[in-house]
């Protein structure tokens, strides 16, 4: 009897291990384990309680060691069924706890739009416009011949120029500044501009075909500040 009590606890131990695991939170696969670790923990329990000793009275007699032994490693493996297949439920349950509430759709806002009818009186009113004066270039005549640069008595001024030359010589010329652009070469009777902003300060024009410049096709001038 002693042993049959011995062994209703650890049934009712067992039972009440399997009791505390959700086992329809659990998967198919950790359902099949923990059932049978279960069973053959329970198995064990019912054989020792009620199958053995018919068999043997005295059971389990001088087996008790191993007795103790096989009830502890079943013990130990229901815990670690219980441990170990429990773990997918906790988890489960702990992340629909965690799950926030859904938002729920905020109430349709109806908009009514008055609309108000106004007369004003009609003002027109005249805008002018500020015009944008554009710097126009100072235009200089410029007259080559052998072997002299001739200009109009004026001033020149600094800003944008253009140099209206004309060719009446007999040889080809041009019209080059010291330091600057130059024009290109201009055959007898011909025409050509040169295009230029200059600075205030001293001006050069000269011929730069060769020689041309030491025969006296050389002119200095002074640009005035606008």
């Amino acid at each position: 009897m002693r042993n049959g009590g011995c062994s209703l606890r650890r049934d009712r131990g067992a039972l009440w291990l399997t009791s505390r695991v959700p086992v329809l939170a659990l998967s198919t696969d950790h359902k099949v384990g923990l059932v049978i670790v279960a069973a053959a923990f329970i198995t064990f329990a019912l054989c020792s309680s009620f199958l053995f000793p018919r068999i043997r009275s005295d059971y389990p007699g001088k087996a008790l060691p191993a007795f103790i032994v096989v009830s502890v490693c079943f013990f130990v493996a229901m815990l670690a069924a219980v441990n170990v297949f429990g773990a997918e439920s906790e988890a489960s349950t702990t992340a629909a706890q965690t799950q926030p509430a859904p938002t729920p759709a905020p109430p349709a806002t109806t908009t009514t739009t008055a609309t108000t009818t106004t007369t004003a009186p009609t003002t027109t009113a005249t805008t002018t416009a500020a015009s944008t004066t554009t710097a126009q270039p100072q235009k200089i005549p410029v007259s080559e011949t052998e072997f002299k640069i001739t200009l109009p008595r004026i001033a020149i001024h600094s800003g944008p120029v253009v140099f209206l030359i004309k060719n009446v010589g007999k040889l080809a010329h041009d019209l080059a500044i010291t330091g600057g652009p130059k024009s290109p070469l201009i055959q007898p009777g011909q025409s050509a501009t040169l295009s230029a902003t200059l600075k205030p300060g001293p001006l050069e024009l000269y011929c730069s075909v060769p020689g041309h410049k030491a025969a006296g096709m050389d002119v200095k001038l002074t640009v005035s500040s606008t």
